[in-house]
């Protein structure tokens, strides 16, 4: 009896090693992410198409109002859309109303263009957004080039723009 456990240890820990390298593998992301088909009311005009927004680079930044580096880095992505013509810009407000983004603009007193409503988050997925902000970066065509989480800063926002 003693024998035929060592012998089936020696089978089963190489299946056991084999099972846990398999687990520990990174999960593969899709192949190639694109900008998902979706239907959002503009903030002061009607509701528009994502897709519309192809034939050029497009930034589309996910930002709250309550967001506190959402609201630090707002300007500097403002003032980007303003310098990069060449670049579709677009706000995606994930979860607040048309009155609370209207306020966040007083505020903060920018005119922020290309702001389009996302009130129940539905976009959250198909964009992978795991918290705010997030700034993704798509080619003319519509396939994501890069992803960058959290506050951005200028010099990076200038690299990932010449990148594009």
């Amino acid at each position: 009896m003693l024998i035929w456990m060592r012998r089936w240890i020696w089978l089963v820990l190489p299946l056991i090693g084999l099972v846990g390298w398999l687990l520990l593998q990174p999960k593969p992301s899709p192949a190639v992410e694109v900008l998902p088909s979706a239907t959002l009311q503009q903030l002061d005009g009607p509701a528009v198409q994502l897709a519309d927004f192809k034939g050029k680079p497009i930034v589309l930044n996910a930002w709250a109002t309550w967001c506190g580096p959402c609201r630090r880095e707002m300007p500097l992505l403002v003032e980007a859309a303003r310098a990069h013509p060449e670049i579709q810009f677009i706000f995606l407000n994930i979860s607040d109303g048309p009155e609370a983004v209207r306020a966040f603009q007083r505020e903060l007193k920018l005119q922020i263009p290309n702001v389009l409503l996302d009130p129940e988050a539905t976009l959250s997925d198909p964009l992978r957004i795991q918290g705010l902000p997030v700034t993704l970066f798509y080619n003319a065509e519509g396939t994501l080039v890069n992803r960058h989480i959290g506050e951005i800063k200028a010099k990076t926002l200038e690299a990932l723009l010449k990148a594009l």
